[in-house]
């Protein structure tokens, strides 16, 4: 009878620790957990995609100053400020992109009085004013 061979496990007498959440360290042992479906980077990037498209339909049909003058009305929609404590509604914006005739998952579960955070305004505008 042939003797066989044991193997013993060798343990490591001290880990190596490391601050912040319990996560792996390994590059490869990442790539393997997190599994991204493929569709994912298409779906973050699809209003962005969609608007990219409109605008060059827009360039073709009507000329460069049609996109032009929508994307300097979006660009100054943007920048209307209100007061630090009020929600934006962003509805000019969306009147803008025609977003406004749509019902989305953000409009039924988006509302102030489903959100976590509700601030004073009082305390609000003394920080924002320094006071």
């Amino acid at each position: 009878m042939e003797s066989s061979i044991k193997v013993t496990p060798k343990m490591p007498s001290t880990f190596n620790d490391f601050p912040g959440h319990l996560a792996p360290r390994d590059e490869s042992c990442v790539a393997q957990i997190q599994t991204v479906h493929p569709l994912k980077h298409s779906e973050e990037n699809y209003n962005q995609h969609r608007h990219n498209l409109n605008m060059q339909m827009l360039r073709q049909r009507e000329g460069l100053a049609a996109p032009l003058k929508l994307t300097m009305e979006l660009k100054a929609v943007s920048k209307v400020g209100h007061l630090p404590f009020l929600p934006s509604t962003n509805i000019a914006r969306d009147v803008l992109t025609g977003r406004d005739e749509m019902i989305e998952f953000s409009d039924i579960f988006n509302t102030p009085e489903h959100q976590e955070i509700i601030r004073q305004p009082h305390a609000v505008m003394e920080k924002v004013l320094g006071i």
